[in-house]
């Protein structure tokens, strides 16, 4: 059985959406990031990191954590063999639109977001900034979308 640790957020979202599609079974808990629950003790012993989203698979009694959601998005394509290509040029073109999402996409929309949305003052420099490199981006992906269904081949992570 897989516990996954995650809370609400477009990051924490994704093994939810990674584990429905394998058809795994897995027990949801969730980490309230308002109350600073993913820097306790217990949760920083899963995710040195502190932050969401973690699973612990104990599948043949032995147990192991693995954070951070593009490593778990690999972590549950591996152990299923699914929606990641087993080797040759599908596997990187899979890997690299992930590893795209994860270190592009992810964290440029979400300081977009902060900045403009969230911050508890308005640092015109920093929504400008994110804004830019978020449209930028969108318009990688859209431009990649012009004549294919899916970024990488097929239905993948």
């Amino acid at each position: 059985m897989i516990d996954l640790y995650t809370w609400q957020t477009p990051n924490g979202e994704k093994p939810i959406l990674m584990l429905e599609e394998c058809g795994l079974d897995y027990r949801l808990h969730m980490v309230d990031l308002s109350t600073g629950e993913q820097k306790t003790p217990d949760f920083l012993a899963i995710n040195p990191n502190g932050k969401i989203p973690a699973i612990v698979d104990d599948e043949g009694g032995e147990s192991h954590a693995v954070f951070e959601s593009g490593a778990i998005l690999v972590y549950l394509a591996e152990k299923t063999g699914q929606f990641l290509p087993a080797a040759g040029p599908a596997r990187y073109e899979t890997l690299q639109w992930t590893f795209f999402q994860v270190g592009g996409t992810g964290p440029m929309l979400g300081q977009w977001h902060h900045f403009n949305a969230a911050a508890p003052e308005t640092i015109p420099y920093a929504v400008e900034r994110y804004r830019n490199e978020s449209l930028r981006l969108l318009a990688v992906l859209d431009d990649h979308l012009k004549h294919r269904e899916w970024l990488a081949g097929d239905y993948s992570i």
